[in-house]
């Protein structure tokens, strides 16, 4: 039979702590191990929220890129819709202008001629003082209402012997025809308004081609 064999050290004096080394070796390697699980579980922790965050992170960048591909459409249908009301209204406020133009310039014409040309000649009349002549030429209408002035004017300012005042029958009430040495001047009222009728037509019939063709054709 084998007896358990005891070792002593005589070295000791009894200060140095007592125990079973078994069982310390034992608490020691547990340690570690719950150590060793609790870092093991940390560096898990941190590797799942990295993963986390880069996951989070492509999630935010497809929806940030999916939200400025949306605002892009919205932003360009707002565009197309902005420019579309944009020529329907300039169509309708040339309409509407063309209407009225339509409507008052004749009367216009005829309340304001006169005195349109009056204005109109007596300016020319002061550019051609010095000239050895004057010819002007007027409406039979406009030379009996603006022709006593303008003599008037060319003896004030010592033209009156270069003046030569003719009734235009081929004229219209408001134009005016002037010829001096150095210049000439060829003016009409009712051309003008004329000019701007026309302008205005074209403007209109441009404006309502242009919805024409947006709703034959698709948005542009």
């Amino acid at each position: 039979m084998i007896s358990r064999l005891n070792l002593r050290n005589f070295d000791d004096d009894g200060t140095a702590p007592t125990g079973n080394p078994d069982v310390t070796a034992d608490e020691e390697i547990a340690a570690r191990i719950a150590k060793a699980h609790k870092q093991g579980h940390i560096e898990g922790y941190l590797t799942g929220a990295d993963a986390g965050r880069a996951e989070m992170a492509k999630t935010m960048e497809k929806a940030q890129t999916e939200m400025v591909e949306t605002l892009s459409q919205e932003l360009a249908r707002l565009a197309v819709a902005a420019e579309q009301r944009h020529e329907a209204l300039v169509a309708q406020v040339v309409g509407f202008t063309l209407q009225t133009c339509e409507i008052i310039f004749p009367e216009i014409i005829e309340r304001m001629s006169a005195e349109r040309v009056r204005k109109t000649a007596t300016k020319s009349l002061k550019m051609a003082i010095g000239s050895s002549r004057i010819r002007v030429r007027l409406s039979p209408a406009t030379l009996a209402e603006i022709g006593p002035e303008l003599r008037m004017q060319a003896v004030r300012h010592q033209c009156d012997h270069a003046l030569e005042l003719q009734a235009d029958p081929d004229l219209h009430v408001g134009d005016a025809r002037m010829e001096w040495d150095h210049g000439s001047l060829d003016y009409g009222f009712q051309k003008i308004c004329d000019r701007l009728l026309a302008e205005l037509r074209d403007t209109h019939k441009r404006a309502i081609d242009a919805q024409k063709d947006k709703d034959g054709h698709g948005q542009a």
